[in-house]
């Protein structure tokens, strides 16, 4: 009896396996249909036919397309800052010596109007303290043949020295100054900052139903179609 028992589940579970092993493969054949595209590529049961063309880089207005960037390029003054040597100070446009040097008093052959007229040359003080001056009416083998001599008394003068400049009353040195210039943005050029400003390009399509693809950097159109069967 357990013998008979124990064929009797193998039979059964035999016809289950059978079974199942049929509706697997009805299965298979009801889902597992084949399908081809003759152009484009296969989704599911359609063919997406994808149609590309280059993209357009544009810029805003002001930017220029420069190595696949916009860039826009602006200056200004840069800030000016005067500065003087050590030992001076700075005075207008000017740097003075912080010193003060004292005038001097000189006496200088300032030759009379009507000596000039007459063709005297500036004098020149002699040991008598005078102005000596002289005049030649005739020449001869470019020397003085005809000629005339004069003395006046000098012009005293107080005036700053050598080398100094007078301003308000005083005597000081004075040197150049100096100009630094800085820029709180851009790049120092000269006396300008020149400020550059970048940003991305935008990427159009120039024909309509035409989208930009980041990833592949072109502009797409996809149009679909039944997919055909095998």
């Amino acid at each position: 009896m357990k013998k008979v028992l124990n064929i009797l589940v193998c039979c059964m579970l035999v016809l289950s396996l059978a079974g199942c092993g049929t509706k697997e493969a009805s299965d298979n054949k009801e889902n597992g249909k084949e399908y081809y595209c003759e152009e484009g590529n296969l989704n599911g049961t359609v063919c997406e036919i994808i149609a590309t063309e280059d993209a357009v880089e544009t810029c805003d207005k002001d930017y220029k397309l420069t190595d696949g960037k916009c860039v826009k390029t602006t200056t200004k003054d840069a800030k000016a800052t005067k500065s003087c040597s050590d030992g001076y100070t700075l005075n207008g446009s000017t740097c003075v010596s912080d010193k003060t040097y004292d005038k001097v008093t000189t006496k200088e052959c300032v030759l009379p109007k009507d000596l000039a007229d007459e063709g005297f040359s500036k004098g020149s003080l002699n040991e008598e303290g005078k102005c000596s001056t002289s005049a030649c009416a005739k020449y001869r083998d470019g020397e003085c043949i005809d000629g005339a001599i004069d003395e006046y008394d000098p012009t005293t003068v107080t005036a700053c020295p050598s080398g100094t400049k007078e301003i308000d009353g005083k005597c000081y040195k004075t040197s150049k100054v100096k100009t630094t210039y800085t820029c709180s943005e851009g790049k120092l050029s000269g006396s300008k900052c020149t400020i550059t400003d970048s940003k991305e390009v935008t990427n159009t399509c120039k024909t309509d139903g035409f989208t930009y693809n980041a990833e592949s950097k072109q502009c797409e159109k996809v149009t679909t179609t039944e997919a055909l069967k095998k």
